[in-house]
């Protein structure tokens, strides 16, 4: 976690640009999706032609730009996810 007005750590914030180019899914969840660096991560796995899913309470500048946009509290729209994720390994 890096507080507001804080620097991400350099190999930190590589790896993650790294992880978004290669992911196949990516998850923006409860983020204004306005500060940078960590802003342009979705960007970077849209570009790379991941499906991205945004979870929040309300819509940011990413939303135009996701492939699903949930509205809602992350603690809520979470455990739903996983109890779908759940029922399609049985």
């Amino acid at each position: 976690m890096v507080l507001f007005g804080e620097s991400l750590p350099k190999k930190a914030l590589a790896d993650a640009q790294e992880a978004a180019a290669t992911c196949e899914l990516f998850f923006s969840i409860g983020t204004s999706a306005l500060v940078e660096p960590a802003a342009s991560l979705p960007y970077i796995a849209k570009a790379n032609g991941a499906y991205i899913v945004e979870i929040n309470i309300d819509r940011t500048p990413l939303s135009d730009h996701a492939d699903e946009v949930l509205i809602g509290k992350a603690g809520e729209i979470l455990p739903q996810i996983v109890m779908i994720l759940e029922r399609f390994q049985k």
